[in-house]
């Protein structure tokens, strides 16, 4: 009953202190699509600053539902407590306030995927197998699914697709297959991007995508194209890169995304494109200014330049997805 109610206390001081970062009339002008901020052009920039993008650590890119009226996206307030997934809603002409997710606040929670029908989304999860089970710290791929009365218990995708070790980073094509990083043995490297196909209602045995995606480092985050046509995925550089699959199904070459994202000592991941096609979202630990102060600071001063965003613990951007077309082989246009 006591770690009940610790953890009940955990959270409220969680979402006060989100809620805290966002002023009220910041509020008062996300009445459109993607919270009615001003899209961006082919340079990447900071997607809700201060709303989405806060001076914690965001930790996947934001999964807008189909009709664009939800999103869910994954933080970690610190580094000591469980990482959360967080949500808003659109309702009345207006976005509400994030609050945890129905289904997260307990375990680590992380990377939300809509299903093209918005009647799912796919997670990772430290969560256990089983209710009231054994934690193991174990990182899996569940699914948590909508009825009429909102969302469902979470299901754990079960041992086809997941392994004794960790599964991370689901992403779903339009015909329902699943891709995803794993560190199951017999892969070329430290994690490797797999490929699920949905056959008869099932997720079939897992296949590693291979040599040409697959490296003896570390291949995370992958965000599958809505047609299977190209694939994007966190390196292990940490650049983004993306491959374009071939008329006979092999994939190209994977292209390194840093000159066009402007990574540089950063780490940039967590790709991900809107439904719509338009925009291309990604987290980057990139630091806004210099790396020095422009005068001597005191301490308060200090801790009120590390209270933004920009501040190297990872933000969200977003760019204009006509980036992608750009780098897509003469060949395969």
């Amino acid at each position: 009953m006591k770690s009940k109610a610790i953890m009940v206390g955990f959270l409220i001081l969680i979402v006060s202190v989100f809620c805290c970062n966002v002023h009220d009339d910041d509020y008062s002008i996300l009445k459109g699509p993607y919270l009615g901020q001003n899209p961006p052009g082919m340079t990447p920039e900071i997607f809700a600053p201060g709303i989405i993008t806060t001076y914690y650590h965001e930790h996947s890119s934001p999964a807008f539902s189909p009709d664009g009226k939800e999103v869910f996206w994954s933080v970690f307030f610190n580094f000591y407590g469980p990482q959360v997934i967080v949500w808003m809603n659109f309702e009345n002409g207006l976005w509400k306030v994030p609050e945890v997710a129905p289904f997260s606040g307990q375990y680590t929670d992380g990377n939300p995927v809509f299903t093209r029908d918005g009647k799912k989304l796919y997670f990772e999860s430290h969560r256990p197998v089983q209710k009231d089970g054994e934690y193991t710290g174990n990182i899996d791929l569940w699914v948590v699914k909508r009825n009429e009365k909102g969302w469902e218990e979470p299901e754990h995708l079960g041992w086809t697709i997941n392994s004794t070790k960790w599964e991370r980073g689901p992403s779903i094509s339009d015909n329902g297959n699943l891709y995803f990083a794993s560190w199951r043995e017999g892969g070329f490297g430290a994690s490797d991007i797999y490929r699920s196909r949905f056959v008869n209602g099932r997720f079939l045995e897992p296949e590693n995508l291979g040599s040409t995606i697959n490296t003896k480092g570390y291949e995370n985050w992958p965000f599958i194209a809505p047609d299977e046509s190209y694939l994007l995925f966190e390196s292990d550089e940490g650049s983004i890169c993306i491959s374009f699959r071939r008329k006979d199904s092999t994939w190209s070459e994977p292209i390194s995304m840093a000159k066009e994202l402007g990574t540089f000592q950063s780490q940039d991941r967590f790709p991900k494109l809107s439904f719509d096609g338009r925009y291309l979202f990604f987290v980057s630990s990139r630091r806004i200014g210099k790396r020095f102060f422009e005068r001597r600071l005191n301490l308060s001063e200090v801790k009120r330049r590390a209270l933004t965003v920009g501040n190297g613990f990872g933000d969200v951007y977003w760019v204009d997805a006509k980036i992608i077309e750009e780098l897509k082989p003469k060949e395969l246009r």
